[in-house]
């Protein structure tokens, strides 16, 4: 559809409409972009979170005597780590078997393969992620994810670099394709891990739901429907461990042949509300 021809009739639907929501419709498919790139954000977000709890401990990879061990947090996911001693590469195996449920809820089906160069915490690591036959929840996961350790930034703060291609996910008759480039800093909770004493409730939980990340750069989708869209960050999307949605942040979304809209997660609440402007006019969202 010709951007041209289809906003001045777009402008003539809506001042032929006594009610608002005929022009609403006309931002459905903003709305929908913005909830299946914040979807996609969340899960691999969630991949990335899951293979630091799978390391998060006092010892580095190279220092790893077992090569199982449970994965931290979990009494049913197991992490396998191939070979044991001081050679790279290594390949981590965290195993969910048919259904492990997490202490969040959330079970989590398959499995995360992660090939490390080096150590997680080690400058210049690279890590090369394969998702087989992994599920969270409702959700199911496709694609190469590629992570790199940048070392820190000014602030001492760790860095990654990541890129994930040929993505999908999945739930029921619906689905996102997603490919991204994006920049992760650990703004909180890098110092802390499972080991970190933790006197205010069972042991090792505070160490991990202290992370919290910050997410920025570029991104591309697309749904069942073929509805293609662009995604940039504006401001740094913040996502908390503790919470399984995008608490701040902003972000322009930019639906093929609609006008681009102004994504904003608020102001930190752990909540699925997020608001779209389109044109000058805000709309409500569920992420």
């Amino acid at each position: 559809m010709n951007r041209n021809l289809f906003f001045p009739t777009a402008i003539l639907l809506c001042l032929g409409m006594i009610l608002s929501t005929g022009c609403r419709k006309l931002v459905h498919q903003n709305i929908q972009a913005a909830s299946n790139g914040s979807l996609a954000l969340r899960s691999f977000n969630d991949v990335f979170i899951q293979i630091n709890r799978s390391v998060s401990s006092e010892m580095a990879l190279d220092e790893m005597t077992s090569a199982n061990w449970n994965l931290q947090g979990s009494l049913c996911a197991t992490v396998n780590l191939n070979p044991v001693g001081t050679g790279f590469p290594k390949t981590l195996t965290i195993d969910y078997g048919t259904g492990c449920t997490g202490p969040e809820g959330v079970t989590r089906k398959g499995k995360i393969i992660v090939v490390f160069s080096g150590n997680f915490r080690a400058e210049g690591t690279t890590m090369e992620v394969t998702l087989d036959g992994y599920s969270t929840g409702q959700y199911s996961l496709t694609g190469t994810y590629d992570i790199a350790n940048d070392g820190l930034n000014g602030s001492g703060q760790p860095l990654f670099g990541e890129v994930v291609s040929n993505a999908t996910i999945s739930w029921g008759t619906q689905m996102v394709a997603w490919e991204a480039e994006l920049t992760r800093t650990w703004i909180e909770g890098d110092t802390t891990n499972y080991s970190t004493p933790d006197t205010t409730s069972i042991m090792g939980f505070a160490g991990l739901n202290d992370d919290v990340f910050t997410l920025s750069g570029t991104a591309v989708g697309n749904d069942s429907n073929t509805h293609p869209f662009t995604l940039e960050t504006t401001n740094a999307v913040v996502l908390p461990a503790s919470c399984k949605y995008i608490t701040e942040g902003m972000l322009v979304i930019s639906p093929v042949n609609f006008n681009a809209g102004t994504v904003d997660y608020g102001m930190g609440d752990c909540d699925k509300r997020a608001t779209i402007e389109v044109d000058g006019e805000v709309f409500n969202f569920t992420q």
